[in-house]
């Protein structure tokens, strides 16, 4: 049995991908979330992983870029497969460079979800054909992002601190942060603090421009 999550801010889409899912034998739904800051909570607080999450690119608070990067880095186990009405090649690449296994387009009823999940479940690697797109090196993409992320590596920073970085790189209040990490609104303003001491930064604007600079997080290029 597959078991698979559902990432999107979106009631309708959600229900679509929640009645593909459910037509087929071998998956099961075990948690959706309507945003990436919810879907990481969700993960810190359940030992039971979804095996897939189809994640939408455009959501408010954590997008699925961010989600995904994030994933990558602290539940490698959970195979991310997109799930947009983006189609231009910008935010496909932005999604596999930072560890989405698959993209899937919404723009057709989102009919080659269960291809999708079938395909990457097996290990391989899934473009929607819908989308006739060239090759997508995926290998090459992902190695791209690691080396924008060499600047953590060098600040020797802590998995907490990774993770408190990229969640306070996102429109997620610190209430929601402190929540996501059972910790206190003092530790996230405490751990901030240092974070900033290094980065040499004094607002949260300056702390997501430089930790976007310096390749501890990525944001989705959405072009309406």
């Amino acid at each position: 049995m597959i078991k698979i999550a559902v990432v999107d801010d979106t009631e309708k889409w959600v229900l679509m991908a929640e009645n593909h899912i459910k037509n087929m034998k071998d998956f099961s739904l075990i948690t959706i979330g309507y945003d990436g800051i919810d879907f990481v909570d969700w993960c810190y607080h359940h030992k039971e992983l979804p095996d897939i999450a189809l994640v939408d690119v455009e959501m408010p608070k954590m997008d699925g870029v961010q989600l995904t990067d994030f994933l990558s880095e602290h539940f490698p186990c959970i195979k991310v497969i997109a799930i947009s009405s983006h189609t231009h090649k910008e935010a496909i690449e932005d999604m596999v460079a930072c560890g989405a296994y698959g993209y899937t387009s919404k723009l057709y009823n989102m009919k080659n979800i269960p291809n999708a999940i079938i395909s990457v479940a097996a290990g391989n690697f899934y473009i929607d054909p819908i989308l006739q797109l060239e090759a997508i090196n995926r290998e090459y993409l992902i190695s791209e992002r690691k080396k924008q992320k060499l600047f953590q590596q060098e600040s020797k920073l802590t998995i907490k601190q990774k993770a408190m970085i990229s969640l306070y790189t996102t429109n997620a209040s610190q209430k929601e942060i402190a929540t996501t990490l059972s910790i206190s609104q003092k530790t996230v303003e405490n751990q901030v603090r240092d974070i900033s001491g290094i980065l040499k930064v004094n607002s949260r604007q300056e702390f997501t421009l430089k930790s976007i600079r310096k390749g501890f997080t990525r944001l989705a290029r959405i072009f309406k």
